[in-house]
């Protein structure tokens, strides 16, 4: 039985959930199956999202699938428009291409449908949350978590940031197309759910050191997303539908965990911060960025190598005193951020506040992070896989996300791991690092020595 179909009852419901909150899964319809784009009239007439359509996509999108959904959706009765971005350049989900979905926007048209993954994804829940228009997304890869998320993450003014958006009707996916995606897409979707592996530690962290809130439910979906994906490495690998549509269904999973918390703390942290980090050096330096899943599969190799060197930690070696005294001040905080992201600095001291400079705050955390290092702390650091286990799941999968690979340079991952934690107040493992002092430590000898 997949995942997705354990939480199938849940799916257009609204529940109690024991966290002590009312969580809501507005998401109507998961399909993936054979044939899938003939299930979307009915799916259409059954939940009363009207005859008139936009269709986002790109050319290869079309080409795939778009064109039979739309020959489809005409032979019923139906009046579709097309929104079809060029092949080149890449599509960027930024300011231009949610012009140019609103250029081909009609206020009469009664539904949106998404057509692609991440980016087209992200750019269509985007518009669909403005305009208020439903939207369905037709996967065409298992590359990322984000089919079900109800955020947006958008380059605005160069700067990545995560945008309130909206849930999808429905999820549908053709296990036929999903096998045939590029290999570097479905090793992408690899990489997105072994980051977890992280997230949900650092949303522990979070919970021990800042006092955040948990939701177990979520928590245990994201986690059997995870394994989920490990169980069935070998026939991913292989492109067996068995283990694409485990794959996709775990995606899927994750995206849900994201929709019950209205955000996307359960299944992206300090890897995710890393990922974005370096898509904002690419975009500055004018690059072609890697896919997101990859680059989180990549940073993901070091944020479970910090949790490894972590866990030996000596909590008695904290001095409280001296690290207040060593603290940045605010200023010089901000000329260093100005030195690290130029053009897009205002926009990260701008979500990053002064909160942290306060009198007593960082202190207090502190006392809080000594407090409960052995009772709270050391068993999240303890719970990461070892290093070597995880590329050992990667080598089943045959994923090689090593910046050597992937042709990154190790100065760039070093500026991450020391930076990244700027762009989003979440905690995390690189945010505990930095607290106590050794994160420069850490990044030099994890970027000296990868496979430490």
């Amino acid at each position: 039985m997949s995942i997705t179909s354990l939480y199938s009852s849940k799916l257009g419901t609204t529940f109690d959930c024991q966290c002590g909150k009312k969580h809501s899964i507005p998401l109507k319809a998961v399909i993936i199956q054979e044939n899938a784009a003939g299930q979307i009239p009915d799916l259409l007439a059954r939940e009363g999202l009207g005859t008139r359509g936009l269709i986002v996509c790109d050319q290869d999108t079309w080409s795939l699938a778009g064109k039979d959904i739309w020959e489809i959706l005409n032979s019923k009765g139906y009046s579709i428009k097309i929104c079809k971005f060029n092949g080149t350049p890449l599509i960027k989900p930024d300011e231009k291409a949610v012009t140019r979905i609103l250029v081909e926007y009609d206020p009469a048209v009664d539904f949106l449908l998404a057509v692609g993954s991440g980016t087209i994804n992200d750019l269509v829940r985007f518009i669909s949350h403005k305009t208020g228009k439903p939207y369905i997304i037709f996967a065409t890869a298992p590359s990322m978590d984000g089919y079900a998320s109800t955020v947006s993450p958008l380059l605005i003014n160069g700067f990545k940031r995560t945008y309130t958006a909206t849930h999808p009707t429905a999820i549908i996916a053709d296990t036929g197309i999903l096998c045939s995606a590029p290999e570097e897409m479905i090793m992408a979707g690899v990489g997105d759910i072994l980051g977890k592996l992280t997230s949900l530690a650092d949303w522990r962290l979070g919970v021990a050191v800042t006092g955040e809130s948990l939701c177990e439910t979520a928590m245990t979906m994201v986690n059997s997303s995870v394994q989920q994906v490990i169980s069935y490495m070998t026939d991913i690998r292989n492109k067996k539908p068995e283990g694409i549509k485990a794959l996709m269904d775990a995606l899927i999973i994750s995206g849900i965990a994201m929709m019950l918390m209205g955000n996307s703390r359960p299944a992206s942290g300090s890897e995710h911060h890393i990922a974005h980090f370096l898509e904002m050096k690419y975009l500055m330096d004018g690059r072609e960025p890697l896919f997101h899943g990859t680059k989180v599969g990549m940073a993901a190799l070091y944020t479970v190598a910090l949790y490894n060197e972590m866990a030996g930690f000596n909590p008695d070696n904290i001095d409280i005193e001296q690290l207040i005294r060593e603290k940045p001040e605010y200023d010089e905080w901000c000329q260093k951020i100005r030195q690290i992201f130029g053009p897009i600095a205002d926009e990260v001291i701008e979500e990053k506040g002064r909160k942290d400079w306060e009198p007593g705050v960082y202190q207090q955390r502190l006392h809080t992070i000594k407090q409960k290092w052995n009772s709270e702390i050391r068993p999240v650091l303890m719970s990461v896989l070892l290093l070597n286990t995880v590329k050992s799941y990667l080598n089943e999968a045959g994923a090689d996300f090593s910046p050597a690979a992937l042709n990154v340079d190790q100065e760039l991952i070093h500026q991450a791991l020391l930076y990244s934690k700027e762009i989003r107040t979440r905690y995390t493992i690189l945010s505990l690092a930095s607290d106590l002092g050794i994160l420069p430590e850490y990044a030099k000898k994890l970027t000296c020595n990868p496979d430490k």
